[in-house]
């Protein structure tokens, strides 16, 4: 899922005090699977390892770690586990659990993995970077560095501070810990060698001298200071108190010496490091001393997740919460089926028995924001901890395992409460079924898990309408706060943030918002960008980007991100905490990392995930996490402005955002979200004639891309043939026909043309594929160009759709892929590549319908412009996929969509059966209104020019409306009521009916008067009835009936979408009629129609990609294969810090909150001196 260039495992095997690691690197080819090669290599070690002696009994560990390279190339010496300190044999004393120590000569390495980045390292009072720490280490520790890697420095830096017991370690700690301390640099002098062991001598000496195996270790610590000073006495003395260091220097570094030898255990190792490393770190470390019973993990900036399976005594532990999934089916199908040959050889020695404590499985979350420590202890009973951790409380996760916790959080909770069972709890989804192809599983999963989506919301109990409402809530507080003046105007109300797809998503949704509501403030940036602008001690340059000047204190935040794991995404829910408590996030399904820190917030009552509940999802290209997030935000956008109704149930709310959007609008978009299932599935059953049309075409341009490997095939087997044979075709037929001899003119002609016959035989072949193929013929020969167009999001979707599919393709059948916006730069950046033979896919909005004839239009030319361009009468081939039955004359091939909705009217009214271009559509619809505007001035005796008829038509308009002010005037002094009173619905109704037709009955109006209050309304709300449009009026009249539930939008049911206000208007507002249907019409575009376009790409470049795949096994008898599903870098989540680092983010977090409650307290006293001054002054 994340990361698997290289990867490795660590175990270890022999009997205490002979305790060494058995470790297993690969690193993996382009095509090969990781996870088969590792596994392979680690049964090769563990077999060896047993001809030497026995494995390690029961609670064996294993720490693993794939690698997604940052630092460096994925090498061999590169990859986890790291070890820099080579095995060595060191006296130790052993057994300080049991709190009586002795002496022992054992066997001593320390392994570490590691998730993250090493960017800095404290010493002293300084900070030093990567390079400095690195040739410290050398130094230091005597050994070259193992690789250039940042985490073979831990590994280092571990091997200087895990000291416990070894008093050649602890006296080297001392050592350089103190000179690096006391001086402004690192470059110390080296001391000879030797000097650590002989110093050490002295120090036993002194030790052996205080019967260190006779007295208990509480003892020994009691005369811990009694020791210190006898050591440092021994060692004045004795012929190694000349070596650079004065009088204090020797007293710090005996009695820090002193002290490392009793504190510095695993856990103690790992919070030293923990305080002076800054970076991104998901830290796990163990050593040949504790690998038997202890292992320490560390999380901050970098998630890390435990999993305790009381029912089998498994202990998982990863960097993605979702991997510690696996043991829920996984291991009980492998205790119960012995037969694997794999599973005997990795569990030979047994697991750990089995607890007699039951329930579900448990999760524990590490606080990656704050830092933890967590120290695993399996021994059996209380786990020791060192004086340093005595007042830390372990607790019992089973009968044989216990956890310590070391947490730097803000907030303190206690363990259980931070605990997620991850069985049997229907908030958390299991890991998704193996399967062979995911790709084409996620593309079939796309109607059916959108109309589970679409479900949730519509039952209205589930937690994505809880979510909704309270998105909803807390804009509407924003707004209202706008209102009051105790925000500024220009200040952000919704802030939408991503990377990648997500983003691309959330940019259209941001438009979308601002179509409707156009003075709401909302803003779209990638999540990269919020990172590296708040989140580092010293800000990126926000180059092109002015998210300097934004305002976020108080705004809503939307987060969109479908793993819910996304490095930069996940560290902006931090981040965002400073300005704001209203984030919100849009994920896979609610049990997720960003998830996890919202769930964090003050009120944990508040639900904040919008969860698409499609869970895990392991194929790289995106293609149904991309659909559900679609339908995620186009539920949300129509919840939020519907279901509780803020800017259409308040009139001051509703003109405040400026609100353009009708139910109409929303009573159609519902209709046409639910037709959209049956549309989907049109596009992605086998059965259907869409998708095998789709398909077909994939399969055509899958020729294009196989005619060079099939035409190499077929200049091998000609070469392999001819020469074997040693007859050339042209000689031996010259040969044949005319007895042309050997030496004659005759014969060099004929071997000419055999050797041009071999120089173009490439481009003969090609050209005789074609020819079998009807295929263009002058097409260019090599790799193939393909460019996609559509709106942003789907053409930069299917791109990166497509080219992830390809990217573990042979040479042979390589492919370029671009993508562009033919309503903007497609024919400005991507002309230029058109040569004979690019590919050209092209999404076009559907042109009959009006607010989209210009789109439609300007796609059309984009096509018709890069078609054009020839060469030896040829260019590009250009496809189009659309809803519209009008095929261009300059493009190739066309896929006509379904419409799976109803007509709008500028459909209707138009002549049925006659197919148009987009400019032919916009110019008929021009008609159409010309011929409404006569019908409704056919009264009219004298023909008049079209001019004066405009103008006698707005005339008419203003003198009705004047009329009708005067009218509306008269009726409210009639009234006699004050602005704080109220209006009941009968003196509304009279008022109706005075300056309206009589259209509309008493429940219509009733309908439409509830929507501004029940019981009665405001004089200014009963004069916006009064003055509102017939259409307009006619739309709320139209909504849910008395009684009803509020909590759905009523979908039209309409055969043809307005036909109901047509009927009943007048025929001065059908023109008005028409318009009022154009901003559906954009929703339309914007949130069904490129859904359908964006899966038809998916269905189309998956048929063409899989064609190509499946060609390698089939011409090379299963030899060549590659998965489509994957990619080289096996980057499905990014949960690396790519390219932004999230190392400062803690600390610019607290710097925030805090200047952010010191200009609240500066405000708060300047309000206090006011109101003091104020009365003084009186």
């Amino acid at each position: 899922m994340r990361g698997a260039q290289s990867g490795g495992v660590v175990t270890f095997v022999g009997e205490e005090g002979n305790v060494r690691g058995l470790r297993a690197r690969v690193v993996n080819l382009k095509r090969t699977t990781l996870s088969t090669l590792l596994r392979a290599r680690l049964n090769a070690v563990e077999w060896w390892a047993r001809w030497r002696g026995p494995l390690m009994g029961a609670g064996r560990l294993y720490m693993g770690h794939t690698r997604f390279a940052t630092s460096s190339k994925a090498t061999l010496e590169g990859t986890h586990p790291h070890q820099w300190t080579p095995p060595e044999k060191h006296e130790v004393y052993l057994g300080w659990a049991s709190g009586q120590l002795r002496k022992a000569y054992v066997n001593l390495e320390i392994f570490i993995t590691h998730n993250g980045d090493l960017d800095f390292f404290d010493l002293g009072d300084r900070t030093y970077d990567l390079s400095d720490i690195q040739s410290w280490l050398e130094r230091s520790t005597g050994h070259p560095r193992p690789a250039e890697v940042d985490s073979a420095a831990i590994a280092g830096l571990m091997d200087l501070l895990r000291t416990q017991g070894c008093l050649a370690r602890s006296v080297r700690y001392g050592f350089w810990f103190v000179k690096a301390r006391t001086q402004d640099s690192l470059d110390s002098e080296v001391p000879c060698k030797g000097l650590f062991e002989e110093v050490a001598a002295v120090l036993d000496t002194v030790l052996q001298s205080f019967d260190v195996e006779q007295q208990s270790v509480a003892q020994l610590n009691e005369q811990r200071g009694a020791l210190q000073e006898a050591s440092l006495s021994a060692l004045r003395e004795s012929k190694h108190s000349k070596h650079g260091l004065k009088l204090a220097e020797l007293q710090s570094m005996i009695y820090t010496a002193i002290d490392a030898f009793f504190d510095n255990d695993l856990l103690k190792a790992m919070e030293l490091f923990m305080d002076g490393a800054k970076g991104s770190f998901g830290l796990c470390v163990t050593s040949s001393l504790d690998a038997q019973k202890q292992i320490v993990m560390a999380a901050r900036g970098q998630s890390m997740a435990l999993a305790f399976y009381p029912k089998t005594g498994l202990l998982l532990y990863g960097s993605e919460a979702a991997a510690v999934k696996a043991g829920a089916a996984f291991l009980r199908s492998r205790l119960s089926d012995s037969d694997s040959s794999s599973s005997e050889s990795s569990l030979e020695d047994g697991p750990p028995a089995p607890s007699s404590l039951t329930g579900p499985a448990m999760r524990l979350d590490l606080d990656d924001f704050a830092g933890e420590i967590c120290l695993l202890d399996w021994s059996g009973g209380l786990p020791y901890a060192s004086f340093a951790h005595r007042k830390l409380q372990p607790q019992a996760m089973s009968e044989v395992l216990t956890l310590t916790s070391v947490r730097g959080g803000l907030m303190q909770t206690r363990l259980q409460k931070r605990l997620v069972a991850i069985e049997n709890n229907p908030l958390v989804m299991p890991l998704p079924e193996s399967c062979g192809e995911p790709v084409a599983k996620d593309i079939r999963d796309i109607p059916s898990a959108l109309e589970k989506i679409q479900k949730d919301w519509d039952a209205g109990e589930g937690l994505n309408r809880i979510t909704a409402w309270t998105l909803t809530r807390a804009l509407n507080r924003r707004l209202r706060e706008k209102a009051a003046g105790k925000v500024s105007a220009d200040a952000v109300d919704l802030l939408i943030t991503g990377c990648e797809v997500s983003l691309w998503l959330g940019e259209q949704f941001a438009a979308d918002l601002s179509l409707c509501f156009q003075h709401l403030v909302v803003k779209c940036i990638s999540s990269n960008k919020i990172l590296g602008h708040y989140g580092q001690e010293y800000p990126m340059a926000q180059t092109g980007h002015i998210c300097d000047s934004w305002d976020l204190s108080g705004s809503v935040a939307l987060l969109l991100s479908h793993s819910g794991g996304t490095f930069a995404t996940l560290n902006v829910s931090n981040l965002l905490q400073a300005f704001t408590t209203n984030i919100f996030v849009v994920s896979s399904e609610w049990d997720t990392q960003i998830g996890k820190q919202l769930r964090q917030l003050q009120n944990s009552f508040c639900s904040r995930i919008f969860s698409e509940d499609i869970g895990l999802r392991p194929a790289e290209a995106c293609s149904v996490s991309v659909c559900a997030m679609q339908q995620m935000l186009t539920q949300s956008r129509s919840c939020s402005t519907s279901r509780h109704r803020p800017f259409l149930k308040d009139p001051s709310l509703s003109q405040q955002v400026g609100s353009k959007v009708t139910h109409s609008d929303l009573a159609e978009l519902s209709r046409m979200n639910r037709m959209n299932i049956d549309a989907l599935r049109e596009l992605v059953e086998p059965k259907m004639e869409t998708c095998r049309t789709l398909r077909r075409k994939g399969r055509h341009w899958a020729q294009h891309v196989l005619e060079v490997p099939r035409a190499w095939i077929l200049c091998a087997l000609y070469i392999a043939v001819t020469v074997t044979w040693g007859r050339p075709p042209v000689m031996h037929t010259a040969k044949c026909i005319a007895s042309v001899e050997a030496g004659s003119l005759a014969y060099h002609v004929a071997l000419a043309f055999d050797a041009l016959l071999y120089i173009f035989m490439p481009q003969l072949a090609i050209l005789m594929i074609r020819l079998v193929q009807r295929r263009p013929l002058l097409h260019r020969m090599g790799v193939r160009t393909l460019v996609i167009g559509d709106v942003p999001w789907v053409a930069q979707s299917a791109e990166a759709f497509l080219s992830k599919l390809m990217a573990c393709s042979y040479s042979a059948t390589a492919l370029n892929v671009f993508s562009a916006n033919p309503c903007d730069h497609l024919v400005h950046r991507m002309t230029h590549r058109v040569v004979r033979g690019t590919l050209l896919a092209c999404g076009c909005p559907d042109g009959r319908l009006v607010a989209l004839s210009n789109s439609a239009q300007a796609v059309s030319l984009a096509v018709n412009q890069a078609s054009s361009i020839q060469s030896m009468g040829s260019g590009c081939e250009s496809l189009t996929i659309g809803h519209s039955p009008f095929k261009l004359p300059l493009a190739a091939h066309a896929v006509t969509l379904k419409t799976r909705r109803p007509l709008y009217l500028c459909e209707f009214l138009k002549q049925q059966g006659v197919v148009r271009s987009a400019s032919g559509e916009l110019g008929d619809f021009n008609n159409l209104k010309t011929q409404l505007k006569r019908r409704s001035s056919s009264h009219l005796q004298v023909e008049v020019p079209e001019w004066m008829e405009k103008i006698q038509h707005k005339k008419r308009l203003l003198e009705a409306s004047a009329v009708k002010e005067q009218d509306l005037k008269s009726f409210m002094e009639s009234l006699g009521v004050e602005h704080t009173q109220h209006i009941t619905f009968e003196q509304f109704e009279k008022g109706w009916r005075l300056l309206h037709e009589d259209k509309l009955s008493e429940e219509q109006l009733r309908r439409a008067f509830n929507h501004f209050g029940q019981e009665g309304i405001y004089p200014v709300d009963c004069k916006a009835l009064l003055r509102m449009p017939f259409v307009e009026m006619l739309s709320l009249a139209q909504g849910n009936p008395l009684g009803k539930s509020q909590h759905q939008i009523r979908e039209s049911r309409e055969e043809v979408f307005g036909e109901a206000l047509l009927q009943l208007a007048d025929p001065n507002d059908h023109v008005q009629i028409l318009q009022s249907q154009f901003l559906s019409m954009q929703l339309y575009e914007s949130r069904i129609a490129t859904l359908q376009r964006a899966v038809s790409f998916f269905v189309m470049f998956h048929e063409m990609a899989g064609t190509i795949a499946e060609f390698w096994p089939l011409v090379s008898l299963g030899f060549l294969r590659y998965h489509m599903h994957r990619t080289q870098s096996i980057m499905r989540i990014a949960t690396t810090a790519s390219p932004i680092s999230g190392a400062d983010v803690r600390q610019q977090m607290l710097e925030l909150r805090s200047a952010k409650e010191f200009n609240h307290l500066v405000g708060n006293v300047n309000k206090m001196v006011s109101r003091w001054r104020a009365r003084k002054m009186q």
